[in-house]
C-alpha cells in the first residue's frame, strides 16, 4: 500500500467528527522533575544530540481592536540538550510578518533553562531584555534569544503568543524538524461561518491524534478612532466554529538521504491557505481562485504579463539580425533562443517576476532567470510565435501545488513556444544548453503555462529516460591489449561533460579517467563528438592499451568502464521515496580477443533479473570461444520514483548489480 505524502482538504467542509488513533491526554505541560533527567539516551533516536520532549501549538481567532479579527498563535516547546553538539539549539529565532507599517506582535514570552543540581531541579529564567529584534527581509523581522546556563543534559523550555492582524497567514505547523520529538501537536479553531481555509497535510508519518469537532463562538470586535471627539464602537459576531487537532508521537528527525529532490517535500507538516471570507450572504470575498483567474491577474501585472506584451521595439534590430537567413520557424526560434542564451548572464536562479524593465535587462545583458526567460518570451512573441511563460518549482525548492494556484510555491519561470504542431520548453538561463532541453533543476513534477489556457505540463522524472551506450572493442598483438572505447551519454550527462570540457583539457580528463580503472592503462587519442552541438548527445572516444606482465594467472574484469562499483543505497531503512532524476537505460558491450598465450580458466555466468517484475531489469550475458569473448551488460530502470516500501527491493537489486559487475574472468597461461 502506497503512502500518500500530500492531501488537500477544505476546512469549510469538515463537520462534527472525532476520529483519533488514541485518546489525547497530553494537553498540559507537567512540571519538570528529577525524573525528566533520568536518561540521556532515548529509544526514538539513540544517537540524537537533542530531543524535543513536547511541542504544542494552538491558533484561535479573537475579536480585534482595529475593527477586524486577530489571529492568536500560542507556542509552547520543551527540549532536552543531550551533549555539546546541540548547544546551538539553545539559540532560538522567531519570525514575525509585517506589511504596510503593521507588524505581528509578541506577548507572554518566557524562556527557562532547567538543570539537575544535587538531585534538585534548578530553574534559570531568561530576562525579557534578552529578546533581540532584527530585520530579516522586506516582510519579516526576527527575534532571537539564547538560553542561559545551558549544559549537557539541560532542559530548555519557552512559550509565547503571537498576535496577528494577518488572518491570511494562519500559522502552519511543522511536526518534524532535524531533531527527533517525542510528541508534537497542533490545534486550530476557526469561525467557519466566516472563514474558509484550504488545509494541506503533508508527510508520511501516521497521526496519533486527528480529530475535529464543531462548536460556537462569540467575537467582540472594536473600532478604534483616531479622533478624540469620536467614540470607539464595538460590535459582536457569532459563528459556528470548527476545532481541529493533530498530533504525532515519536517523530523521527528529518535527515538528508540520497536521491531526494527536497526534504521539504516530505516533512510532516500542516499549512493553510485562505480560500474565502463570507461577511454575509451577499458579501463574499474570494482569496483563492482557479488558474484561469490567476492567469488573468498575472497577465495584468507590469512585472509579468504586461512586460512581455508591451511594445518591445528595442528588440527589433537584434531580432532582424539574428534571424537573418532562417528558412523555417524552427531555425528562427532556435536562433532567438541562442541569442538570449549566449548574450545574457543569469544572476539569480530563483524568480518568477521581472526585477526591472526588460529594456534594462536588454541594456545590461544580465538579470534573473525571470528577466532572461520573459525576455525570450517577449522576443518570440514579437516575431509572432505562440509563446508563453511557464511557472515551476525547482527540485531543491520542493513540489508546487497542482490543484490550487499557490504562487508562493513557485520560484522559477521558463518559456514554452509552439512551432508547427509541437511545443518546446526553453530555458535561456543556462549556457551550453540545447534548444528544447532543460537543466536538472527544472525537472520537478510539472510546470504551469500562463496563457489563455493555463495548461499543466509534465516535468516528472518518470517522463524522461537517460540512455547511455558504451562499447569496447579490444584486440591483442601478442604483447598487450589494444582497445577502442566509445561512450555516448544521455542528455544530462552530456551537459555535465560539456561543462567539464569547458573547464578541463581533454588530456587532463584522460589522466583523471585512468584512476577509475583497476588495471593500469595507457589512454590516448581522445575524440569528442557534438561538443558544441548542444541538441545532440556527446560521444567520447579514446584508445586504451594495457598488458599483463607475463603473469601465470590473470584476474580481469571485462567491464572496463561505467561499472556500478558501489551500491548507492546503503542505509538500512528509508523513510522517504527514492527520487531519481530520470529513468535509465545503460548498455555496455565488449568484444575482446583472448590475450595471446592464455586460455580462459573461469568465466562469469550469464544472468538476468527483474526489478519488481516490470519496473526494471539487469542482464549480464557473456559468451566465449577459443579466441573471443563477448559481453553485453544492460541496466534498465523503467521508473524514477520508488516508494519507501520498495526501498529494500531496490537496494537488493543494486547489490546484485554491483556484485555481478565486479566478477572477473580468470585467464591461465598456456604452458
Amino acid at each position: 500500500m502506497k503512502l500518500k505524502c500530500v492531501s488537500i482538504i477544505s476546512l469549510f467542509f469538515v463537520f462534527a467528527s472525532a476520529v483519533s488513533a488514541q485518546k489525547n491526554n497530553k494537553n498540559k505541560f507537567e512540571d519538570v522533575t528529577p525524573a525528566d533527567f533520568a536518561t540521556s539516551i532515548y529509544s526514538l533516536d539513540s544517537n540524537a544530540n537533542a530531543i524535543v520532549l513536547k511541542d504544542a501549538g494552538k491558533s484561535t481567532f479573537e475579536g480585534g481592536g482595529k475593527g477586524d479579527f486577530e489571529l492568536h498563535f500560542n507556542h509552547h516547546k520543551r527540549m532536552r540538550i543531550l551533549n555539546k553538539s546541540a548547544f546551538d539549539e539553545a539559540t532560538i529565532e522567531l519570525y514575525f510578518y509585517y506589511s504596510n507599517n503593521t507588524e505581528e506582535r509578541i506577548e507572554d514570552w518566557q524562556a527557562t533553562t532547567y538543570n539537575l543540581v544535587n538531585g534538585q531541579v534548578v530553574a534559570t529564567k531568561l530576562d525579557k531584555s534578552a529578546l533581540l529584534k532584527e530585520k530579516y527581509n522586506d516582510h519579516y523581522n526576527v527575534r532571537k534569544f539564547t538560553f542561559p546556563n545551558v549544559k549537557e543534559g539541560s532542559i530548555i523550555e519557552y512559550s509565547y503568543t503571537i498576535i496577528s492582524p494577518f488572518y491570511t497567514h494562519l500559522q502552519p505547523w511543522n511536526f518534524q524538524s532535524d531533531i527527533p520529538a517525542l510528541w508534537s501537536e497542533y490545534e486550530v479553531t476557526i469561525p467557519n461561518d466566516i472563514f474558509d481555509y484550504v488545509l494541506i497535510k503533508q508527510g508520511y508519518l501516521p497521526y496519533a491524534v486527528d480529530t475535529s469537532s464543531t462548536g460556537y463562538g462569540h467575537y467582540s470586535i472594536s473600532t478604534s478612532s483616531i479622533s478624540t471627539t469620536e467614540r470607539s464602537e464595538t460590535f459582536n459576531l457569532n459563528s459556528a466554529t470548527i476545532t481541529a487537532k493533530w498530533a504525532i508521537k515519536d517523530v523521527p528527525a528529518l535527515k538528508a538521504q540520497s536521491f531526494i529532490t527536497s526534504l521539504e517535500n516530505y516533512r510532516s507538516r500542516i499549512e493553510f491557505q485562505l480560500k474565502r471570507i463570507k461577511y454575509s450572504e451577499s458579501n463574499i470575498e474570494e482569496y483563492m481562485s482557479d488558474w484561469y483567474k490567476t492567469t488573468e491577474r498575472l497577465n495584468k501585472r507590469e512585472d509579468f504579463g504586461m512586460a512581455i506584451t508591451a511594445n518591445n521595439g528595442f528588440l527589433a534590430d537584434d531580432l532582424k539580425r539574428v534571424t537573418l537567413g532562417a528558412k523555417d520557424d524552427y531555425t528562427k526560434a532556435k536562433k532567438v533562443y541562442e541569442y538570449v542564451r549566449d548574450n545574457y548572464n543569469c544572476t539569480d536562479y530563483s524568480a518568477i517576476f521581472v526585477s526591472t524593465t526588460l529594456k534594462k535587462v536588454y541594456d545590461t545583458k544580465s538579470g534573473s532567470v525571470a528577466d532572461l526567460n520573459l525576455l525570450l518570451v517577449a522576443a518570440l512573441k514579437r516575431l509572432n510565435f505562440e509563446a508563453a511563460p511557464a511557472l515551476l518549482s525547482t527540485r531543491n525548492n520542493g513540489f508546487s501545488n497542482e490543484v490550487y494556484p499557490l504562487l508562493n510555491k513557485f520560484n522559477y519561470v521558463i518559456c514554452r513556444v509552439k512551432i508547427g504542431d509541437q511545443y518546446y520548453l526553453l530555458d535561456a538561463s543556462e549556457s551550453r544548453l540545447g534548444f528544447g532541453k532543460l537543466p536538472r533543476r527544472d525537472i520537478n513534477n510539472s510546470a504551469r503555462v500562463i496563457d489563455t489556457y493555463p495548461a499543466l505540463v509534465e516535468l516528472s522524472s518518470d517522463s524522461i529516460t537517460e540512455v547511455k551506450m558504451t562499447s569496447v572493442f579490444a584486440i591483442n598483438d601478442g604483447k598487450k591489449i589494444s582497445a577502442s572505447v566509445s561512450t555516448q551519454y544521455g542528455n544530462f550527462e552530456s551537459m555535465d561533460m560539456r561543462e567539464l570540457f569547458y573547464k578541463t583539457k581533454p588530456e587532463a580528463y584522460l589522466e583523471d579517467l585512468k584512476k577509475s580503472f583497476t588495471i593500469e592503462p595507457e589512454l590516448s587519442n581522445i575524440e569528442i563528438d557534438s561538443l558544441k552541438i548542444y541538441e545532440e548527445p556527446i560521444t567520447v572516444k579514446y584508445d586504451m592499451n594495457f598488458g599483463f606482465n607475463d603473469e601465470d594467472i590473470i584476474y580481469f574484469n571485462p567491464i572496463l568502464a561505467d561499472a556500478e562499483k558501489t551500491n548507492p543505497f546503503t542505509a538500512a531503512n528509508r523513510y522517504y521515496p527514492v527520487e531519481m532524476l530520470s529513468r535509465e537505460d545503460k548498455t555496455y558491450v565488449l568484444n575482446m580477443e583472448i590475450p595471446a598465450g592464455y586460455k580462459i580458466d573461469e568465466l562469469p555466468k550469464s544472468a538476468r533479473i527483474k526489478l519488481n517484475e516490470d519496473e526494471g531489469m539487469f542482464e549480464y550475458i557473456i559468451a566465449a570461444s577459443s579466441t573471443q569473448i563477448q559481453l553485453r551488460c544492460r541496466l534498465v530502470l523503467k521508473k524514477a520514483l520508488f516508494e519507501p516500501e520498495d526501498y529494500e527491493t531496490l537496494r537488493d537489486f543494486y547489490t546484485f548489480v554491483v556484485q555481478k559487475q565486479a566478477e572477473q574472468i580468470v585467464f591461465k597461461k598456456i604452458q
